[in-house]
């Protein structure tokens, strides 16, 4: 490998390590191990879905009893103030991720647009796809990213 590219990938790496998605990321996750509700309802919720995949593995069918049992601690996950924050930290780091990872392999491929596109709405005013998207000088794109 090349110095220019480790040096970049470092870069790259503490860039991330700054992003305010790992800073929500970290600070929801906090909370959510604070929080005492949250945490009897994630272990209440892995104790039920563990129960659920021995029943499957034995080669039973879990009872409607059981699989409304998963349901309702699942809806009570999701309504938990804490939990659903973190889980939204989650889902924008990783969107985040995935963003850099599309990316770095369009780059490889060949198909760099320099990470504009339609998908993201940054092309156009008003996320119009359409707008120069794939033109100009700024990375391929006509956006300005």
């Amino acid at each position: 490998m090349t110095n220019e590219i480790l040096e970049n990938a470092r870069l790259l790496a503490d860039a991330i390590a700054r992003s305010p998605e790992l800073t929500e990321l970290h600070s929801t996750e906090d909370a959510m191990s604070a929080d005492l509700s949250a945490q009897k309802l994630i272990a209440e919720l892995q104790k039920a879905q563990e129960q659920f995949m021995e029943t499957q593995q034995s080669g039973d069918e879990p009872s409607e009893a059981h699989k409304n049992l998963v349901d309702e601690i699942e809806t009570k996950v999701e309504a938990n103030v804490a939990i659903s924050a973190y889980m939204r930290a989650q889902d924008k780091f990783t969107e985040m991720l995935d963003t850099v990872n599309s990316i770095l392999a369009g780059a490889i491929a060949g198909t760099s647009d320099g990470g504009c596109g339609c998908e993201d709405d940054s092309c156009g005013s008003g996320g119009e796809c359409g707008s120069g998207c794939g033109s100009g000088s700024s990375g391929g794109c006509g956006c300005g990213n």
